[in-house]
């Protein structure tokens, strides 16, 4: 009958690729909205899927951070349709925030995370940096025309708060998934 282990669930010894954590991303994703607008929420679903996408997402931030950072050094960045492909805007970002911004987003609850003011777009390559020194504890997030939107605060090294940010979640696999052919010049 030949191997079943995709119906049985055993995992191999192998590091996920980047396409199973975006597929995986984008399924979180669609069971999270799916959860959050059951009524009432299901809440506890909704916490393990956001918990596992934020896994998927740190995955995909470092293997295109680290891809990037190898093509500069290889100098086969400049020129490149990858470099092309992270200077597309794919967020938006209210720079110069205080503790104060930061703390009101969360405190607004879950499901009402936004931007104080009008954000500035930001390409995906400042938005993946934003993600990988975003505040772990500090996320929110809304539904939107059916669109679910991650918004994170993000903190300088010296912990200090930097800015909020935020995106579409599948339109940002959806750009990754585009993005991924690239990457094996690295």
């Amino acid at each position: 009958m030949g191997n079943i282990s995709f119906l049985t669930g055993d995992s191999s010894s192998e590091p996920q690729s980047i396409e199973e954590s975006l597929y995986q991303l984008e399924n979180s994703s669609v069971l999270f909205k799916d959860a959050w607008l059951k009524n009432p929420p299901d809440l506890m679903r909704a916490g393990k899927v956001s918990s596992k996408a934020m896994e998927n997402l740190d995955h995909i931030v470092n293997e295109i951070m680290r891809a990037r950072d190898t093509q500069m050094a290889q100098e086969t960045y400049s020129g490149s349709i990858f470099k092309d492909q992270l200077n597309i805007n794919r967020g938006l970002m209210l720079g110069s925030v205080t503790l104060i911004q930061q703390q009101t987003m969360i405190n607004n609850g879950p499901g009402n995370g936004a931007l104080p003011s009008a954000g500035a777009p930001i390409t995906l390559e400042k938005l993946l940096n934003k993600i990988k020194h975003r505040h772990h504890q500090s996320a929110n997030f809304r539904i939107q025309d059916g669109k679910h939107i991650s918004v994170i605060n993000v903190d300088k090294p010296n912990k200090t708060p930097d800015s909020i940010v935020e995106f579409d979640v599948l339109e940002f696999c959806e750009h990754c998934n585009n993005l991924t052919p690239h990457l094996q010049n690295a």
